[in-house]
């Protein structure tokens, strides 16, 4: 395993372990469903979480599905979701008990174990900039996506967020600081097509500043508001 990559693994099994990935899929629900809000689902289409920590993403997303008969699907299962952590992916697996609708898989992020083609909606929450190679991973992705498939990429980590660029010293793993337009070429160069960026806010209510506890994210409240001002960016695009 490369060095990024393990020192990820051990870092997301430690925030497994305290419990925040249940703090991560609250933080990031909201964004994520106005990522998706646009995806018609039914019983054909497979989803594929990369990043996908306790697997809250998937779960949404299946749920979201109609028609799937009782017993779950006649040819596997419709949600998958990835992570490097291993911890995290139990987490995931413990949540859905075998419901055969779901697989959940320890692997890299960019180094998929699926075949060409296999998935029509690929989503990625909080993840790319873990990897050691984002380009890689975006290539990757729309290797795995059939032709027209939907993508989704939430950030919440971008050159345009002022509030969010502290994360990078508070931090104990490194990540790559990407722009907008860099992560629209990004996605362009690895084949997906009509990709757009947009950002999204949070539509929870903004802590006041009564309400704000300074932390190693965000040190003071003007760095919060300055986070929850600019929102998470959302590129989007179809394969």
């Amino acid at each position: 395993m490369r060095e990024m990559e393990k020192a990820a693994a051990e870092e997301f099994d430690r925030w497994a372990a305290a419990g925040r990935d249940e703090s991560m899929a609250r933080g990031h629900r909201d964004v994520t469903e106005q990522a998706v809000a646009d995806w018609d689902l039914g019983p054909g289409d497979r989803i594929l979480d990369v990043g996908c920590g306790n697997g809250w993403a998937v779960r949404m997303l299946v749920d979201r599905v109609a028609g799937v008969p009782e017993g779950g699907p006649p040819s596997g299962p419709i949600g998958t979701g990835v992570d490097i952590s291993p911890e995290m992916i139990a987490r995931a697996r413990a949540a859905t008990r075998g419901d055969p609708r779901f697989r959940f898989v320890v692997a890299p992020g960019d180094r998929l174990p699926f075949d060409d083609g296999e998935f029509s909606h690929v989503l990625s929450v909080e993840s790319l900039y873990y990897y050691p190679d984002p380009a890689a991973a975006l290539r990757e992705w729309r290797r795995v996506a059939s032709d027209g498939a939907r993508l989704a990429v939430v950030i919440e980590l971008y050159r345009e967020n002022p509030g969010s660029l502290l994360w990078v010293d508070a931090l104990d793993i490194d990540v790559h600081v990407l722009g907008t337009r860099e992560l629209v070429e990004m996605a362009q160069a690895a084949g997906w097509r009509e990709v757009r960026a947009r950002q999204v806010r949070d539509r929870s209510p903004v802590r006041s500043r009564e309400e704000f506890t300074p932390s190693r994210y965000w040190p003071d409240y003007a760095a919060y508001l300055a986070y929850r001002e600019a929102g998470a960016l959302v590129v989007s695009a179809r394969g």
